[in-house]
């Protein structure tokens, strides 16, 4: 077998540079979920793609937010916050929530939601899963801060498979299957577990 060279691949070497690393990372495909908030001037969110799984037992996971964001804000001030998963379904709410919009309510208008049973952000229609966590530790890395987080509520109001996962790859939305991407994000599921 003949090893190939970086020539071969169109490989660039350049490491330093922003923009290529950006390219590489865009063939890595992500969940995308938006993580909510609720503060003194009302709800807050954005959209997120970089969010780990940490332990099982018990339930930890780590998310990344651009440091100086409001919803970031808001996190460290109160502590809590909730990670909706989204679905197929729910493209326009992802591109909603990763562009600015007005604090509180406003910036929530149109947006089929409801109010954490425990305290923490909007828990968003059409989800397929919604984690409501606890801000446990936290670690700043360049223009981002790394939150560690216990899982202290989780819903599954769309797990039951008949709604493909929202996926990230290549600078666009898209679904792992091809089937459509289903027009209505409210569709009723209700399973739930609470912690």
């Amino acid at each position: 077998m003949t090893a190939l060279t970086p020539e071969d691949c169109g490989v660039t070497e350049d490491r330093s540079e922003p923009g290529t690393f950006r390219d590489a990372m865009r063939h890595w495909a992500t969940g995308v979920a938006i993580v909510t908030t609720q503060g003194s001037r009302g709800p807050h969110g954005m959209t997120a793609n970089s969010l780990l799984s940490v332990s099982l037992d018990p339930p930890t996971l780590l998310v990344s937010l651009k440091r100086g964001s409001r919803t970031m804000a808001v996190i460290q001030e109160t502590g809590h916050f909730t990670v909706n998963i989204l679905t197929t379904g729910q493209r326009a709410l992802a591109e909603h929530f990763t562009r600015r919009r007005a604090p509180g309510a406003e910036g929530f208008a149109g947006v089929g939601h409801r109010p954490s049973p425990h305290g923490a952000g909007p828990e968003l229609e059409g989800s397929a899963a919604i984690l409501t966590c606890r801000r446990t530790g936290e670690v700043e890395v360049a223009d981002h801060t790394l939150i560690i987080a216990g899982v202290t509520g989780v819903r599954l109001p769309c797990a039951d498979g008949s709604r493909a996962p929202l996926l990230y790859l290549h600078r666009r939305y898209g679904t792992p299957t091809a089937e459509g991407d289903g027009d209505d994000p409210a569709a009723a599921c209700g399973r739930s577990r609470e912690g």
